[in-house]
């Protein structure tokens, strides 16, 4: 089999994905086949050692994200009756879409959240803290000196608290930042592929 041949074969067998990911594909293994045929390999062979289409193919199809695959499988043929079913099926898309934007939108608030709380709790510990040993030698000088030295030990308690917290909450910041990006490339998974460069396996 030639690369023609090979990449027809492999149009086919791809025909039901969205065109921009048949031709990244198309792309991808035209170059390999030319890269080894240049470092002298025969065409034929170069071919042969990619692998059997069909198996080629599922691998392509198995990772292409779910939901560009889902419309690609709702292809009619005619794009005046795809944009006739779009617009039949609104009532019911629009709605869902709507709601998984939104709940996207209420993690990334939630993790939000969190962050800011814990961040809040560490500075309230620490001003806290600063403010009673204020308040603790202002008392120290007037008829309140035991209240004065209680103070300052609260005081101190709390600013040794808040500075032990600030390291514990700045792992956690970091943990939920982590959190954050592997939830985005979930997401983006549904809707985008990784680069087709990376299924080195093939190579």
């Amino acid at each position: 089999m030639n690369k023609a041949e090979f990449l027809g074969q492999l149009y086919m067998s791809l025909s039901k994905l969205p065109q921009y990911e048949i031709d990244q594909s198309l792309a991808f293994y035209a170059e390999m086949i030319d890269d080894r045929i240049e470092e002298g390999m025969p065409e034929e062979v170069a071919v042969a050692s990619l692998g059997k289409v069909g198996e080629i193919a599922s691998q392509i199809i198995a990772e292409t994200p779910i939901i560009p695959k889902t419309i690609a499988k709702a292809k009619t043929g005619s794009r005046t009756l795809n944009i006739v079913l779009l617009i039949g099926f609104s009532p019911i898309w629009v709605p869902i879409a709507i709601s998984f934007l939104a709940a996207v939108f209420s993690i990334y608030i939630a993790i939000g959240a969190v962050i800011v709380s814990l961040w809040a709790v560490v500075f309230a510990l620490v001003v806290s803290g600063f403010f009673a040993l204020f308040a603790s030698g202002y008392l120290l000088f007037t008829a309140f000196p035991l209240t004065a030295l209680l103070i300052a030990g609260l005081g101190l308690v709390s600013i040794g608290i808040g500075l032990l917290s600030f390291f514990g909450v700045l792992a956690a910041t970091k943990g939920l930042f982590s959190l954050t990006r592997l939830f985005a490339r979930k997401v983006r998974s549904l809707f985008v592929k990784e680069n087709v460069k990376e299924r080195s396996h093939h190579e």
